[in-house]
Order: C-alpha cells, then structure tokens, then sequence
C-alpha cells in the first residue's frame, strides 16, 4: 500500500456498449465494458449532482413540446421514469430531438464535468472484435465478454490494490447473460477486491443515476476507440463524441485494451 493511501470501500457503476456479440460487427465493432469507480463517500454527492441535471433537462424538453397537455406528461413512458441514455441522447433521439445539439452537448460537458475529481476514476476494457475474433477463432461470444469482464476487474483490482482498499459491483439490469458473464469473471481465483452487489434490480433502481453516468461514458468511449481501431465513422456526431472523450476522458481512463 502507497504511503498516506487511505482504506476505503468503492462502488463500482457500470454499463457496457457493443455487447451484442459477434452479431452485428459492422454497427458495433467493439466491445466496451467501461465505469465509474466512486468511493462510498461521494456517491450521494454524485447521484444528486446528476439528478440536477435530469430535473433540468426534463423541464427544458417539457416546455418544448407543443400540443401536449401538461397533465399528460405522467402517462407517456418517456417521462415516467425519465433517464438519460447516451447513443439516444447525443444523436437526439426520442422526445430528446426537441433539444438542439448544442444544448444537449452542454449536458453532455456538464455530466462528464462531474467525473473530474480525483477520487472518482473510470476504469474500461475494450475489445476489437474483428481482430479477436480473427486471432482466436472463437465463435461463441460469451467467451469474448467474459474475457474482458475478467481484464475490467482486473484493472479495478490493480488500482484498489494501491490504497488496500476493495469495491462492489452495480451494473445495468439488462440481458441475463451479461450479469451471469460478470459474476463468472468475479468469481475468477485472482480476484479478492471486487465483489457482486447481490440485488442488482433492486441497487438499479436506487443507483439508477450513476449507472445512467456509466452508460453516456461508455457510449463515448466506445466511439472513441471505434475511431481509433480504424472502423468507418458512425453516421452522426462523430467528430464531437471524440471531442468528449479527449477532452473529459482521456486523461482519466483506466483500460485494457485486445487490439
């Protein structure tokens, strides 16, 4: 342990991006498996910080649509439980198209602002999934995931190991197989400093907003690294997404990379 380091307990939130295997390479090319590493003592702070934000951001789209009755709101799904999804976010998808790109950029600097201060770190592990896929041959996708689930934890271990501090595991409530693929990887021998939250739906709802943070960082990095491996551009906001990740990201990642 570094001398001064201090012992604490993390919560690690995390989404992924490109997670449909090798069923569609050419929309999504790699892998990423990217979030934030928070220390128990900041992530009320962080959690109400971002729910600012979505208050704000709710008010904004509401008082642009026209021809809907305010009290009809409550009934439309999208604002029922109102989130902010990365991809559907910045390419202005949904009810979000009433916001123009400049001030949902803004959002965009103003969520990833939050991730700045030093104790906060962001941790990924990428793949190329072309190049994997051409180096070994592997065929069923579920080896690929957990490999880069495993390498994730990895990183979060080396990084916990230097304050001999640990961490536990909130990710999104999607496909069962990614949760299973995940605790496989936490399962793995190596790892004593990472563990599974065991209510992931219930730690969901409560941690929504954190997740909803991960979920916008790793739709940013994916592209990033999309650009990087030298796959096409994607069709919208490609130059500012890139913008995003060098100018809040780059300094900050922790990663692992099969390229």
């Amino acid at each position: 342990m570094k001398a001064g380091a201090m012992v604490t307990l993390y919560g690690f939130y995390t989404d992924e991006s490109g997670n449909n295997g090798f069923g569609d390479m050419r929309n999504q090319p790699v892998l990423c498996y990217a979030g934030i590493l928070v220390p128990i003592h900041y992530q009320v702070f962080l959690h109400n910080e971002v729910q600012k934000l979505k208050d704000n951001l709710e008010k904004d789209i509401k008082s642009k649509i026209h021809g809907i009755p305010t009290e009809q709101f409550s009934n439309i799904d999208f604002f029922k439980k109102f989130e902010i999804h990365g991809k559907a976010f910045i390419d202005g998808e949904d009810f979000y198209y009433n916001l123009p790109d400049l001030e949902r950029f803004k959002v965009v600097d103003d969520l990833l602002s939050l991730v700045q201060v030093t104790d906060v770190k962001i941790v990924a592990a990428l793949v190329n999934k072309h190049l994997y896929q051409a180096n070994t041959g592997v065929t069923n996708h579920n080896r690929m995931h957990i490999h880069a689930y495993t390498e994730l934890v990895k990183c979060i271990s080396t990084e916990l190991k230097q304050s001999d501090s640990h961490a536990f595991v909130i990710c999104d409530d999607g496909k069962p197989s990614e949760i299973n693929n995940f605790c496989d990887a936490l399962r793995n021998p190596t790892n004593n400093r990472v563990y599974p939250d065991l209510q992931v739906k219930l730690s969901h709802d409560k941690n929504c907003n954190l997740i909803q943070l991960a979920d916008m960082i790793n739709f940013i990095t994916s592209v990033h690294f999309r650009n990087v491996y030298g796959f096409p551009p994607r069709k919208r906001h490609q130059t500012n997404i890139i913008d995003f990740y060098l100018r809040h990201l780059d300094h900050k990642i922790i990663k692992w990379e099969y390229k």
